[in-house]
């Protein structure tokens, strides 16, 4: 058998609800007997003014409580929402369950420590959840890199170099990095590079940039890629445009942070449409100050480039 349920009293039988009324007539039968008429309207007046704000606070109240009601609702829908992709949904049964076994542990530095980690987890998580993905002095965005650019549906790789020293993708990584850039092109992929120099690498009055540098251009150049140089002094009224950046077709923006010595510090990509139109304007703004590589060439003598 189940339990009986205990019957709920009705709030006209509730020791408040008695007391109350209680009061309130004694009051009144006193001030009808004894009170002037006057003083009669204001009690009356004061006791609906009373009634009047009591029951807008209740209609507060309830509309709280609908409110809370909702939310929890929504908090329910989120799991159920999930149920539909098992490898989401297992991640968030491990979440959650971690979550309500550090609830239980009383150290409080354990607590504090947990719930750092945890509000920077959900900052990570809202991120992607917005399309961005950000890897900080770390390679591993080169993973990302590859296969993006081994993406069917990326025909065009617009990409910015800010290359500040000779060691720029120098480094193994770099090399590797070059390499699929390499089998890219070969497979069809219209691969766009802008290459902006610092003075020392390209200075003023030189046709081609030094011989630091002027290796790694002429390789991306003898592979296929379109190559075109910028120097930075060209750009000290338009310095927003100082940036490492990669336009992969229509689907994402890579943005590269390098420290003095061109090492990766942070890499962020950008899955919103709206980012990467803003990114091509950027582009189309640096193509005005953009020297082709190949003209450079054609414009020099044979023994500038043995």
């Amino acid at each position: 058998m189940s339990p009986v349920e205990p019957q709920r009293r009705s709030a006209f039988f509730s020791y408040r609800f008695l007391l109350t009324a209680v009061t309130g007539s004694v009051v009144m039968v006193l001030v009808s007997t004894f009170g002037s008429f006057p003083a009669q309207l204001a009690i009356i007046g004061a006791f609906v003014s009373i009634l009047g704000g009591l029951f807008l606070s209740y209609l507060g109240q309830e509309e709280q409580r609908e409110k809370d009601r909702a939310k929890t609702i929504e908090s329910l829908s989120v799991p159920l929402s999930l149920a539909a992709d098992k490898e989401f949904f297992d991640l968030y049964l491990e979440v959650s369950e971690g979550l309500a076994a550090l609830s239980k542990r009383k150290d409080p530095i354990l607590r504090r420590i947990a719930l750092l980690k945890f509000a920077s987890v959900a900052d990570q998580i809202n991120g992607l959840a917005d399309g961005k993905i950000v890897f900080a002095m770390t390679e591993a965005w080169r993973t990302v890199y590859g296969d993006l650019l081994n993406s069917p549906d990326i025909r065009q790789y617009r990409s910015v170099a800010h290359v500040c020293t000779s060691k720029y993708w120098q480094d193994e990584p770099g090399r590797q990095s070059m390499r699929l850039n390499f089998g890219a092109v070969n497979r069809g992929i219209l691969i766009e590079r802008i290459v902006l120099l610092k003075s020392h690498l390209w200075p003023t009055g030189q046709l081609l940039p030094s011989s630091e540098i002027l290796p790694w251009i002429e390789e991306q150049h003898n592979h296929g890629i379109w190559v075109a140089l910028v120097r930075e002094s060209d750009l000290k009224h338009e310095s927003d445009l100082l940036m490492d950046f990669g336009i992969y077709g229509d689907r994402a923006v890579g943005i590269q942070e390098l420290d003095e010595n061109c090492r990766t510090l942070r890499f962020t990509l950008d899955l919103d449409p709206q980012s990467v139109q803003i990114f091509n304007e950027r582009w189309k703004r640096l193509q005005l100050y953009a020297k082709s590589f190949k003209n450079l060439l054609d414009q020099s003598p044979p023994e500038s480039i043995d």
